[in-house]
């Protein structure tokens, strides 16, 4: 099998084309042949080095958390997946390897794909879906009813995070560029504003305030609740 990895930490110019050995499935893991793999801005900090209390430093690594596939093969303890099965998830952050032909998972990482979306569809949720589930519902406690600002709502973690907002029965704003007002009129949100927002018309009229560019000052955040 191959896969792309690294032996040291650096830029894209560290990455190899090169054979592994995946491995057989511990106690709860799944072996997925991989269809297609998503790329986050998380994977260029592992490989830069930048989370190594998290990573752990051990060479060679593999690249990309997000996938989706086809299940080859079941560990003991495994009873929720199944060989065949066609699924989606995340690899471990201390064990990356999404780019690759086979991937290891724990199957609590890993759910069926649902059966109107594309492997590639797929692959892009892993990630900037639970963050927006564990930011919206865990961290926010967002309820039917309440309104919820989302500044970057076209971004992956944007767009799910108004998709499900709008499933929980929220009413959801957010910004945007100017450019692209209205693919976010079509996602659901309501009145886009650019990036730059100005929070003085906008105060005090949201529960949830998700900022997932990391731009939006704390002060205009909390005006806006």
């Amino acid at each position: 099998m191959r896969r792309i990895q690294y032996h040291r930490y650096g830029g894209p110019d560290v990455l190899r084309w090169e054979e592994f050995e995946p491995g057989s499935p511990g106690r709860g893991q799944v072996l997925v042949r991989v269809r297609a793999a998503a790329a986050n801005p998380m994977d260029g900090k592992i490989r830069l080095g930048e989370l190594r209390p998290m990573t752990g430093r051990r060479f060679p690594r593999g690249v990309g958390q997000d996938f989706a596939g086809v299940v080859e093969a079941v560990g003991p303890g495994v009873t929720r997946l199944h060989v065949d099965d066609a699924v989606l998830g995340s690899a471990s952050i201390r064990h990356p390897g999404a780019f690759a032909e086979l991937v290891l998972a724990d199957e609590d990482a890993v759910a069926h794909k649902p059966a109107d979306l594309t492997f590639a569809q797929a692959a892009t949720l892993p990630t900037v879906g639970v963050t927006a589930l564990q930011v919206l519902l865990r961290a926010g406690r967002l309820q039917p009813g309440q309104a919820v600002f989302v500044h970057g709502c076209l971004g992956g973690v944007g767009r799910a995070a108004v998709q499900l907002a709008k499933r929980r029965g929220a009413v959801v704003a957010g910004s945007c560029r100017a450019t692209s007002t209205a693919l976010a009129i079509e996602l659901g949100v309501e009145s886009p504003v650019d990036f730059d927002v100005d929070p003085t018309p906008l105060a005090g009229r949201f529960d949830v305030v998700l900022d997932t560019a990391g731009t939006l000052p704390t002060t205009t955040a909390r005006t806006m609740i």
